[in-house]
């Protein structure tokens, strides 16, 4: 067997991989969050409204959050399913609360790649 054979299976070309999609989102809250305490809060209010079927197959990660210097709330980046986009924003929707602080998420952009996203 051939050295290289493990990682040829590992790849994936380009047209069986998964579409996904990427959302800017802005976080308004009463003090700054960290990043896992908002993952949590995001996959709990997924389960919540779509149940485990719906929440798996959004495939949900929070690829990059960043508090705001010297305010509250902050920037993030979020992935998921390119057919579950409406079902990610409409959960996000649902937060009002991390941790008994109030929040608010507001989605900002919506792009197919994460370089879609930069200004």
């Amino acid at each position: 067997m051939h050295a290289l054979t493990p990682l040829l299976l590992l790849y994936l070309p380009p047209s069986l991989r998964d579409r996904r999609r990427y959302l800017l989102f802005e976080v308004l809250s009463e003090r700054a969050l960290d990043k896992w305490e908002l993952l949590k809060e995001i996959l709990d209010s997924l389960y919540a409204l779509y149940g485990d079927l719906g929440a798996s197959e959004s495939k949900v990660w929070l690829i990059e959050y960043h508090p705001l210097d010297g305010a509250s709330g902050g920037r993030g980046i979020l992935r998921c399913a390119h057919q579950q986009v409406e079902e990610v924003r409409a959960a996000l929707a649902c937060i009002h609360a991390v941790n008994n602080v109030r929040v608010g998420i507001r989605v900002i952009r919506t792009s197919g790649t994460l370089k879609g996203l930069s200004p």
